[in-house]
């Protein structure tokens, strides 16, 4: 479904959809939930408030056409949307990019008052949503065991901070809705957001392959069984990518970051993408550095990567 809604594949969408509805109903209403801070987030408020109302609760629903009307609603309207993926990648980047490990450290020996003070100072962007990451007391790969947090003071000092107060309510929404980092991390990145009407264009795709099933292969990733034995196998070929993980990636993180490299060459794309000087640098911190590790030439991979898609979707599919 996520990857019909980034690429404005409605049909897509929508089919995975209705799967998840029939199978899971709680899951897809959270997972529409997350998905609009992910991916759409800046670009389009008026999604965000849509996507939140629509998943509100049963009986909103109902006056509105009943569960799936409102779900096919919400899901064509996020396809339909301009995207910014700038939270998610401002997340990328913070948690894992080798760069910012030293970063990471300090901060995680602070207190609560003072991540809530560097976040309400507007102090530089990075370290204010490692602050955020502490404040909200989400899990992530820094959390501290035992560190207190406090939400409610966090969206306080976010709207002293500045930020829009719709966006704030909004971002605040979100985060009790889901828990997760993103509505926040939006809320702050607005401070270095988009100003005015932005162009919003496309990201270059590979080219589409359908499985005998007729789905596209890029469907499969290492977040299914399928797709992980897809990745398994390819891995284990004579490739210029295998070569390349071999050469400088210990063997215990190839998985991990042939996945991760595959979500930024291809998975992660959007359609309609809104950019601004902000959004490109994170974008282009989260591509080089969200394996966590010193690489010699982390483009070099990417670009291995995108070379060796064809291969890749031999291996896919042979499973679709």
């Amino acid at each position: 479904m996520q990857k019909g809604v980034r690429r404005g594949n409605v049909p897509l969408a929508l089919g995975a959809a209705a799967k998840l509805l029939n199978s899971d109903p709680g899951k897809l209403w959270r997972r529409l939930s997350g998905i609009v801070f992910e991916d759409i987030g800046l670009a389009d408020l008026d999604c965000i408030a849509l996507v939140l109302a629509g998943t509100s609760g049963k009986k909103v629903r109902e006056q509105f056409g009943g569960e799936w009307a409102v779900a096919s609603l919400l899901v064509a309207t996020m396809c339909s949307a301009k995207k910014c993926r700038a939270a998610d990648d401002l997340f990328i980047a913070i948690s894992h990019h080798h760069e910012l490990e030293p970063l990471r450290v300090d901060l995680a020996r602070e207190t609560l008052p003072q991540h809530l003070a560097r976040v309400q100072s507007r102090s530089a962007l990075l370290g204010s949503a490692i602050s955020v990451l502490h404040a909200s007391g989400v899990r992530w790969t820094g959390q501290v065991t035992g560190q207190a947090s406090n939400s409610g003071a966090l969206f306080a000092a976010i709207q002293s901070a500045g930020v829009e107060r719709e966006i704030v309510r909004m971002s605040e929404q979100g985060f009790r809705r889901t828990w997760e980092p993103l509505p926040p991390l939006m809320a702050l990145a607005s401070l270095a957001g988009p100003c005015g009407k932005r162009s919003a264009i496309d990201d270059e795709f590979p080219e589409v392959v359908l499985g005998r099933n007729g789905l596209p292969t890029f469907v499969l990733d290492a977040f299914s069984y399928e797709g992980k034995s897809a990745l398994a196998r390819f891995l284990k070929r004579n490739t210029s990518t295998a070569r390349w993980l071999r050469r400088y990636v210990p063997a215990k993180k190839h998985m991990q970051v042939l996945a991760g490299g595959i979500f930024r060459v291809e998975g992660g794309l959007v359609r309609q993408r809104v950019e601004w000087p902000a959004a490109c640098t994170l974008r282009s911190m989260a591509d080089t550095g969200y394996h966590g590790s010193k690489l010699p030439d982390p483009s070099a991979l990417l670009d291995t990567i995108r070379e060796d898609l064809p291969k890749l979707d031999a291996e896919r599919g042979d499973i679709l």
